[in-house]
């Protein structure tokens, strides 16, 4: 008897789990940036703050707590190719900077934190 309700929902939930998987993905809006951050040093990253701005808007996003191999991905509201700053105060003090995104031929972007470094690139890290 027990067999007579379990295989129905067994069958619903294998057919809804499997339209989840194969949906498609939503697109992003037109003026959305994905940037992909990654922390390439020995030690936790307090804040990684990305700056971007245009005409009409200036906006800020901070990454708190980056730990060492971690990658966090944030999606920016910023039309690709405009680019933006990524600043990282170290924990020794200094302050790493670069202008990255500035590919207009893509939305995913990349930003490789080292000890010495920010690379900035095109894709997932």
């Amino acid at each position: 008897m027990l067999a007579w309700i379990l295989v129905p929902l067994a069958l619903v939930a294998g057919v809804v789990g499997t339209r989840m998987t194969l949906e498609p993905e939503l697109p992003l809006p037109d003026r959305a940036l994905v940037v992909h951050v990654q922390n390439r040093t020995s030690e936790t990253l307090p804040k990684v703050n990305l700056h971007y701005a245009n005409v009409n808007t200036q906006q800020e996003t901070n990454i708190l707590q980056l730990r060492p191999g971690e990658t966090r991905t944030v999606t920016l509201n910023h039309e690709p190719g405009l680019g933006y700053t990524v600043r990282v105060p170290m924990p020794d003090g200094r302050t790493l900077e670069v202008c990255g995104g500035r590919a207009k031929d893509t939305r995913v972007m990349r930003e490789v934190i080292t000890p010495d470094s920010i690379l900035s690139g095109t894709g997932k890290p």
